[in-house]
Parts: structure tokens; C-alpha cells; sequence
């Protein structure tokens, strides 16, 4: 099943996004390999026109409106893709002199994106705010499905939805400054194959082989409610992509890999 996500675009941005049947068709091709495994799963995909201040076309010829699948609007928890929210809040207000960075703080900033460096988010949430950066975030972005974690101290246990990770990536050069966003796709564009903590990141739109310029951030976090999280999200040759998963802890992380993978490829086509 695949549906329409309305949030807002600028009236002249005519970027292209897949169609519906490419969504059901990662749709099916989770629910496929995560039942070849003897288990069952759950996946969230939006896939949304990528917002430009001048409403420049990116890809021509199709249509500029979202399509999702039935689970966009769930939520799920963020694991590290709350660094997303963490970094676009702390340089709006850089930006705006309500503070000041040093170069090494940029650096730390940075290292959240390209190698997920969870003890420089650690730091991070505690030196600018914690739970207050998502609502900020959440506030000017609009996402009436994403909160901070019931534990503070609990970054990874932000909630979310694809859908709200999908407006926040295509809002992004308009809602945020121009040249910050640009920094934040830069740095994603620069995702390393294995994060800091070792974990292998080459999967989801990260799978080795996928084509296209791609500015990622993955996520994973075991073992909360009972499940895996596994997450893939980023801007594609001018589209955002988001897929969002849970998986049994038991089933182990090739099983969600592996299915994600399959969910990005059949969107891939």
C-alpha cells in the first residue's frame, strides 16, 4: 500500500520522486526477505522531491509529490539518525549568536555524520541541550511526530517518523541556512564504510554498488523494545530517500541488512 505525504514544497520545485509502485515494490521486497529468514519486521519509506529556495529541477519529468508506504506516519525510534537534529540545531544557532563554535567543535559535529561518532553526540547532547534541540527542530521544521526520548539521557530513544525525517531532508536548504545545509550534505556525502564504533554502514542506500550521488545517514540500535533499528536515509541524485526499519532482536543484523538492502534496491528499480 503506498499514499501521499502532503508537507509543504515551494510552488516552482519540480524535483522527481519514485513512484508508487516502486515504494510497494520495497515494500514487498522487505516483507519478502525478512519472511525467506522465518521472521517478521516492519518498514517505513517515504521518498519526497528534495526543496530548493529557487525551485531549481533536478530531475525532470515526473512528479514532485512524496509517495510512502502505510507505515510512514509510525514511529519509530531515531537511534542515531537524532544527530541529523542535533547538528542542523546547533549551527542555526551559531548561526543566529546564540552561540559560538570552535573549530573543534565543527569537527565533533562532523564526525557525528561521517562516522556516526556516538561519544561525540554523547557530548554534544549534554554541552547544547539535549532534548531541547529535537524540539526546536521539531518546532521549525514542523514534525508533529518526532519528540526527545522519555530518558533524557537516552539519545537514541528519540522518536520519530519517516515521514518527519523526510520533510526535515527536503526542507533543509529552506529552512535552514543555506550554507549550513550545505555543510550538513557535505559531511554526509562523506559517510565512512564502517562507523566509529566498527559497525558496517555499507548497506540500505549505502549498499555497495549503489549508484547515484548519494549523502547518507544510517542508523542502528539493539536492543530496545525487544527489537533491532535499522535505518538508511539520505538525499539520492536529488531526491530524499528514508527507510526506516524494526526487526526481531533475535533475527541479528543481517536479517535487517539484508532487508533493507532488498527495499532499496527495488526502489532503485
Amino acid at each position: 500500500m503506498s499514499l501521499s505525504v502532503a508537507f509543504a514544497a515551494p510552488a516552482q520545485a519540480r524535483v522527481g520522486v519514485a513512484t508508487s509502485t516502486a515504494v510497494s515494490a520495497a515494500d514487498a521486497a522487505f516483507a519478502a526477505s525478512v519472511a525467506a529468514s522465518g521472521t517478521s519486521g516492519a518498514l517505513a519509506v517515504v521518498v519526497a522531491p528534495l526543496q530548493t529556495a529557487d525551485g531549481a529541477v533536478a530531475l525532470a519529468d515526473r512528479t514532485s509529490s512524496p509517495v510512502a508506504n502505510a507505515l510512514a506516519d509510525e514511529p519509530f525510534y531515531t537511534a542515531s539518525l537524532s544527530k541529523l537534529f542535533v547538528v542542523e540545531d546547533v549551527l542555526h544557532r551559531a548561526r543566529t549568536g546564540a552561540l559560538t563554535l570552535t573549530t573543534a567543535d565543527r569537527q565533533l559535529l562532523m564526525s557525528m555524520l561521517v562516522t556516526s561518532d556516538d561519544p561525540a553526540m554523547s557530548t554534544a547532547w549534554d554541552r547544547w541541550g539535549g532534548t531541547q534541540m529535537v524540539t526546536d527542530v521539531a518546532t521549525r521544521y514542523g514534525l508533529t511526530g518526532t519528540a526527545g526520548p522519555a530518558d533524557p539521557g537516552q539519545w537514541g530513544e528519540t522518536v520519530t517518523t519517516a515521514a518527519d525525517v523526510a520533510r526535515f531532508l527536503s526542507a533543509l536548504s529552506v529552512t535552514a541556512d543555506p550554507a549550513d545545509a550545505t555543510t550538513m550534505r557535505f559531511w554526509l556525502a562523506l559517510a565512512t564504510p564502517a562507523g566509529a564504533d566498527g559497525f558496517d554502514q555499507s548497506f540500505g542506500l549505502m549498499a555497495p554498488g549503489a549508484p547515484g550521488a548519494i549523502a547518507a545517514k544510517q542508523g542502528w540500535m539493539c536492543c530496545v523494545d525487544g527489537a533491532r533499528d535499522l535505518h538508511s536515509v539520505g538525499v539520492v541524485d536529488g531526491e530524499v530517500v528514508v527507510l526506516l526499519s524494526r526487526t526481531p532482536t533475535g533475527a541479528g543484523w543481517d536479517v535487517g541488512r539484508a532487508a533493507v538492502d532488498a527495499a532499496a534496491a527495488a526502489l532503485r528499480g
